[in-house]
């Protein structure tokens, strides 16, 4: 009796969803997303995991003793494609000895040449959506700087051209507060306290780092107002929501609170209220 020497052949495995695609492919895993396709060999990746919160996968690479490892996430809402995934690659991935040297996963990692086609409609979609968000308040914005001149009022096309800026600031500042507002309420009611860590610059921005409850290290900004906790390494005390991790706040002094709150109610009122004026009141009396 002979047996061949030829190794079985690796199981051919999917898992696509809506931020990417992931497949089982020669020894590699081929990643796709964000417009940027990836081959991650096998032996740079330590684990394939369900992720929490929202359902995908995760791509675990290996990273030296104590160094943060990199981790790629691909959402995907059906259970049981998911399992069936993280367990078929699991199976297959290189043991390794206790005691062997652990290399950094990502520098094994190849960016292929070629970017990744967008779905033609979504493409379409984003497309349009774009144009409407643009193109509907310039239009709007000169239909009504027309109107205002052909019934031949100077003043209220003058105010209309000049208030458009404290208008557009005005709504931004309540725009930021109403999103601020909407994120503490969402990391108040089922935040994750952590403490994060100064990491890197990216140009001139200072990235934080946390390691979140499933242990996956994650980055983030913190707000300059923000008072660091301890001594020795600048940390912070930061909330992220497990549902959507890159939602994080870093938490902030009662006075910086206070301080925005009555930026925005003051400034902010006033911008918004001569923007008013100036602009949409002045077609309402032309019209009226």
């Amino acid at each position: 009796m002979t047996t061949s020497s030829t190794p079985s052949p690796l199981p051919s495995v999917t898992l696509r969803g809506r931020s990417g695609a992931l497949w089982l492919e020669g020894g590699s895993l081929l990643l796709e997303q964000d417009g940027v396709r990836r081959r991650i060999p096998l032996p740079a990746v330590e684990a394939v995991r369900p992720a929490e919160g929202p359902r995908g996968v995760e791509v675990v690479l290996t990273a030296p003793e104590g160094a943060g490892a990199t981790v790629y996430r691909v959402a995907h809402r059906a259970a049981s494609a998911r399992d069936a995934f993280v367990r078929t690659v699991n199976a297959v991935l290189p043991a390794r000895e206790a005691e062997e040297d652990r290399r950094d996963g990502a520098t094994l990692v190849e960016v292929l040449p070629g970017t990744v086609r967008t779905a033609w409609y979504r493409k379409a979609l984003g497309d349009a959506a774009l144009v409407l968000a643009i193109g509907v308040p310039v239009v709007g914005w000169l239909a009504g700087l027309v109107t205002l001149l052909a019934h031949g009022d100077l003043i209220g096309a003058i105010l209309w051209f000049f208030g458009t800026k404290p208008l557009i600031i005005g709504l931004v500042l309540y725009g930021m507060a109403a999103k601020t507002l909407y994120d503490r309420a969402i990391l108040r009611r089922r935040g994750v306290s952590v403490l994060a860590a100064f990491h890197r610059h990216d140009g001139k921005k200072r990235l934080f780092r946390f390691t979140d409850l499933n242990g996956v290290p994650r980055e983030c900004e913190v707000d300059n107002a923000a008072e660091p906790v301890g001594s020795g390494a600048e940390r912070f005390e930061v909330s992220y929501d497990p549902e959507h991790p890159e939602r994080v706040a870093a938490r902030l002094p009662v006075r910086t609170w206070v301080l925005r709150s009555l930026g925005v109610g003051v400034f902010g009122t006033l911008f918004l209220y001569a923007g008013l004026y100036m602009v949409p009141y002045q077609l309402i009396q032309v019209l009226s």
